[in-house]
């Protein structure tokens, strides 16, 4: 249940693996630490014409140049079309193999700064957009060879909807559509990247028969990848409808749960729990005329872990958890509210929710896949 419409926000940006500013920055410690050492000229790329030169303009015109290579490198990774950029790069090559003064080292910089600025914008774009399609086109797959046969509606449903464009891939494409800066685009990479990361993972625990009362190597491998071992971790497994609760890479505690019914899927994702409240009320976005409204509802343990939203938080209206109950089913509580799955928000049994609300703190890692 969710009291916000949902939102395509995010978690704060990650920061990626080659960013300018940090090559810069890798070029200053290493001019700073060349002062003392033993001139290496021969075994630098780029030979230095003379010793007047400043050794501050060979280093940083070293350093674009490894900067440009490295964006070019990443736009031919994600089959983008690189033939003018290449250009660029052997052209500059020569401008520096033949630079003997500052001047020209500075010219050969001053274009190298501007190449590099100008292949940022559409490398990251063209990265972003590979990556929405493979999940789009991944999850797509799996889903119309993975499905679920509902004998109360008699209707079959595509498994991992969550990650399709009514899921986290709509998400991406927003970020794509609204994406105008360099880092609107890497937003949009890491997004795609994490929702692919836990689809695969996802696509892995499905052929796993370990019990759901257990361990997963799944789950530890996603702690593994997220940094999270070392701490309390929440892990939703969308496959099983399933939480299980970890400390320090160990299982402390399992248990069903009820997740986003297909028109209103849960998050899979790296996310935390950003809040917690108990009590609160629950108040629908929807009007009443829509399917998805429901009354105020006074909900006793309510953690966030995701804006516009989405709680994790009891369902004391519910009598049954697990697989299945994310899609239309008849619940032995009989309320008319607990026949399908939840708006988004991971629905628990309330002594389970009782105590996972003591148990967690703000900032506890929620994996969902």
């Amino acid at each position: 249940m969710s009291y916000f419409s949902h939102s395509p926000g995010r978690t704060s940006l990650r920061p990626r693996w080659f960013s300018v500013t940090t090559l810069f920055l890798l070029g200053c410690i290493l001019v700073f630490s060349s002062c003392s050492e033993t001139d290496n000229t021969h075994n630098k790329p780029f030979a230095y014409r003379t010793s007047s030169v400043s050794t501050l303009l060979q280093e940083q015109s070293k350093l674009q140049m490894e900067t440009l290579q490295q964006w070019v490198a990443l736009m031919q990774q994600y089959h983008g079309d690189t033939t003018s950029y290449q250009k660029d790069v052997l052209s500059d090559q020569k401008a520096l193999h033949a630079a003997q003064t500052d001047s020209a080292y500075q010219q050969v910089l001053d274009k190298l700064n501007q190449q590099v600025k100008n292949i940022e914008l559409p490398a990251l774009k063209n990265e972003a957009s590979t990556l929405e399609k493979q999940l789009a086109q991944e999850s797509t797959a799996w889903g119309q060879k993975h499905t679920y046969h509902d004998s109360y509606n008699d209707t079959t449903y595509p498994l991992a909807y969550e990650y399709g464009s009514n899921g986290v891939d709509g998400f991406v494409q927003d970020d794509l559509s609204n994406a105008r800066t360099v880092s609107d685009y890497q937003q949009a990479v890491e997004d795609a990247d994490m929702y692919l990361t836990n689809f695969h993972a996802y696509e892995a625990n499905a052929s796993d028969k370990t019990s759901w009362k257990q361990a997963h190597a799944t789950d530890l491998q996603l702690l593994k990848h997220y940094n999270a071992l070392n701490q309390k971790v929440v892990v939703i497994s969308l496959g099983e409808e399933t939480m299980r609760v970890y400390q320090n890479g160990h299982l402390v505690k399992a248990f069903q749960v009820t997740t986003g019914q297909p028109a209103k899927p849960s998050l899979p994702g790296d996310w935390s729990v950003e809040e917690k409240q108990s009590p609160t009320v629950f108040r629908s976005d929807e009007p009443k005329s829509s399917p998805y409204w429901y009354p105020d509802t006074p909900i006793n343990y309510a953690m966030l872990y995701h804006s516009g939203g989405y709680f994790l938080h009891d369902s004391w209206w519910r009598d049954n958890y697990g697989f299945g109950t994310q899609f239309p089913h008849a619940d032995s509580s009989g309320d008319s509210f607990s026949y399908t799955g939840s708006h988004g928000c991971i629905n628990i049994q309330e002594s389970n929710a009782a105590w996972l609300y003591s148990f967690v703190d703000v900032n506890t890692p929620v994996i969902i896949y």
